[in-house]
């Protein structure tokens, strides 16, 4: 898919949080980096289904940040509602700090603001030709957020790094039965940047890491929205 990352490697994602910056700030802040980093795809929004098993395995791993875990998602860019004619399904896996995904195509499918059955996902991952593997992990997990932002991409004149800047973050929370989505909840002027590179430049990450001045953080978008929605137990 055109603008679509594949990882077949590890790789480092960093994560900087920009409370009360607006999105130009922030471009403006990696355009003036000494990397030179420059417009790689224009941007886009970008929407994500997250599933979770009933205990909330995937979320709690990654609040308490265990070193090997892994979370699913669906995702598609464009419009949040209506026809989503090309979804890929995402593993992403993490050990230590660096992370991998894996990625599979899927049919399309609808999701209508006012009406939206969390019940078409079993029998939607069972049409699925998938290995055993990712299989086993659908069979038990529901969906739990939907979640949407605006994301701009950047790429250093070396091509060893990316930086994404995400803002206009929304979050709807998502039963496993019957859904409508008239209630969001917004992270006002807020932005988000993700600096990604594989391990083999991690030496040189330092450089691009020092001009950045916003606050380092793991900023899961999944756990901010699970502890929004859920906050029983994010306790």
């Amino acid at each position: 898919m055109q603008g679509y990352t594949r990882l077949d490697t590890y790789r480092f994602e960093r994560k900087f949080v920009a409370e009360k910056v607006n999105r130009q700030t922030a471009e403006l802040v990696v355009k003036q980096n000494s990397a030179f980093f420059t417009i790689a795809y224009p941007a886009r929004q970008v929407n994500n289904i997250y599933f979770d098993t009933p205990g909330m395995d995937c979320y709690f791993d990654n609040l308490f940040g265990v070193g090997d875990r892994w979370k699913v998602r669906v995702r598609w860019y464009g419009s949040l509602f209506g026809k989503v004619d090309s979804p890929v399904l995402e593993f992403k896996i993490k050990k230590g700090l660096a992370g991998t995904k894996r990625s599979y195509l899927l049919p399309p499918f609808e999701i209508g603001r006012t009406y939206f059955s969390g019940g078409i996902w079993k029998d939607y991952f069972r049409s699925l030709d998938l290995p055993d593997e990712a299989r086993l992990k659908l069979s038990g997990v529901q969906p739990v957020l939907l979640n949407t932002y605006q994301r701009s991409y950047f790429t250093s004149v070396n091509q060893k790094f990316r930086i994404t800047v995400d803002d206009n973050l929304e979050y709807y929370n998502l039963r496993p039965t019957w859904n409508h989505f008239l209630h969001v909840h917004r992270e006002h002027l807020k932005s988000v940047l993700e600096l990604k590179y594989d391990r083999d430049w991690a030496p040189e990450a330092e450089q691009i890491t020092n001009q950045i001045p916003f606050r380092l953080d793991k900023n899961s978008k999944y756990v901010s929205g699970i502890s929004h929605f859920k906050s029983e137990i994010a306790q």
